[in-house]
């Protein structure tokens, strides 16, 4: 009886083609490419850049605030911080108690940034245009939307 729900199961299948996270995680893969691609000559991935930009606009942050702010969870947020702090472009320092780091960028960290955002900028400004500014903005308030709904939903369970 189980064997046969289970064929049943898998006959019907998903439809991949609409599956939510599958088509967002093949554009992410898509977009990500393409980034990484553009800011080569920088020496940042398109991920690095995106968390040492916040880190070098504010004087210094918590981890979990940057967490927060990057939409990741701590463990995997850490990581990626332990090899920009391995390339030098951050540093980490204990805060006022053992539970807290402080993440501070390095003039190493301000010259990557610098010299990855004309390069992040030209990709940006491909996008848009191949895309056109009302679809693109159309797709930014969908995400910002998209991240809304996941949250609550997240929140549900």
């Amino acid at each position: 009886m189980k064997e046969r729900n289970t064929n049943a199961m898998l006959e019907q299948g998903m439809s991949v083609s609409s599956c939510t996270c599958g088509e967002l995680r093949k554009a992410a893969r898509a977009i990500t490419l393409l980034y990484d691609n553009a800011l080569k000559s920088s020496g940042l991935l398109s991920t690095q850049l995106n968390v040492l930009d916040v880190i070098c606009n504010s004087d210094s942050t918590k981890i979990s605030d940057l967490s927060g702010k990057q939409g990741m969870d701590r463990t995997t947020l850490t990581r990626n911080l332990s090899v920009l702090e391995r390339q030098g472009f951050i540093k980490i320092s204990p805060g006022r108690d053992h539970r807290t780091r402080i993440v501070t960028a390095t003039q190493k960290g301000h010259n990557a940034v610098a010299k990855a955002l004309p390069l992040w900028n030209e990709v940006q400004d491909k996008v848009k245009q191949q895309m056109g500014e009302n679809s693109w903005r159309e797709l930014m308030q969908n995400l910002g939307h998209f991240v809304t709904v996941a949250d609550q939903l997240i929140d549900q369970n």
